[in-house]
C-alpha cells in the first residue's frame, strides 16, 4: 500500500470564521493535490462541540492534538498565528514533528475558485413528490464565480416558478476533486 503523508493543518479558526474555514478547506485541497492526506481538527471539532464553551474548547483541544500527534508533518498555512496555533506549533516542536511553512499565495494560487449554484427544492406535496437537484444547462449544474450572482439567479427563477412546490436557493458548489500528475485517488 502506498502511504501518503498525514499533515496536520494549522491554520487559523476564530475571528473571521467563514473565511478561515474556507482557508482551511483550500490548504486541504493543496495538501491532497501533493499525495497527502490532510487533517484539519478546526474543521471538524467545532462541528461537534461549542467553541465558546471553555470546557468544551479545551476538550476540542485536546482531542486536536493528539491527532497531532500521528501525523507526519505540521504544515503552518498562512502568516496570522493565532494563540491555538501557538499551542499547536509548540506540541509539535515537543514531539518531533516536523513542520512546514505554506503561504496564502501558495494555497490560493493552486486551488480551484469556489463556485456557486442553485439549488431546486421540489416539495413532498407536488404531483411528481419531493426531489432536490443543481439547476442545469445542457446536463451540467449551472456555476457562477460569486454568491451574489447565484443569489439573483435564484431569485429571478423564484418570481417567475410556475409551480408553488418548487423553490430555488443559492448554494456552495464542493469543488471537484480532480486527480493531478502525481496524487492517487486509489483506495
Amino acid at each position: 500500500m502506498n502511504r501518503s503523508r498525514l499533515v496536520y493543518i494549522c491554520s487559523p479558526y476564530a475571528g473571521d470564521v467563514g473565511k478561515n474555514v474556507a482557508f482551511a478547506k483550500a490548504a486541504c485541497r493543496f495538501a491532497m493535490r501533493r499525495n497527502c492526506t490532510p487533517v484539519a481538527v478546526h474543521l471538524l471539532y467545532p462541528q461537534l462541540l461549542d467553541d465558546s464553551d471553555p470546557i468544551q474548547r479545551r476538550a476540542g483541544i485536546r482531542m486536536g492534538l493528539r491527532v497531532l500527534e500521528a501525523a507526519d508533518e505540521l504544515w503552518l498555512c498562512g502568516s496570522r498565528i493565532s494563540e491555538g496555533m501557538r499551542g499547536e506549533l509548540a506540541a509539535a516542536e515537543r514531539l518531533g514533528i516536523p513542520i512546514k511553512k505554506v503561504s496564502e499565495s501558495e494555497i490560493q494560487g493552486g486551488i480551484d475558485r469556489m463556485k456557486y449554484g442553485v439549488w431546486a427544492v421540489r416539495s413532498a406535496g407536488s404531483v411528481c413528490g419531493a426531489a432536490e437537484s443543481w439547476c442545469k444547462n445542457n446536463g451540467e449544474p449551472i456555476k457562477f464565480d460569486t454568491s451574489e450572482q447565484a443569489a439573483a439567479y435564484a431569485e429571478a427563477l423564484n418570481k417567475n416558478a410556475y409551480s408553488p412546490n418548487v423553490h430555488y436557493y443559492p448554494k456552495e458548489m464542493e469543488p471537484e476533486l480532480r486527480q493531478f500528475p502525481g496524487m492517487s485517488l486509489k483506495f
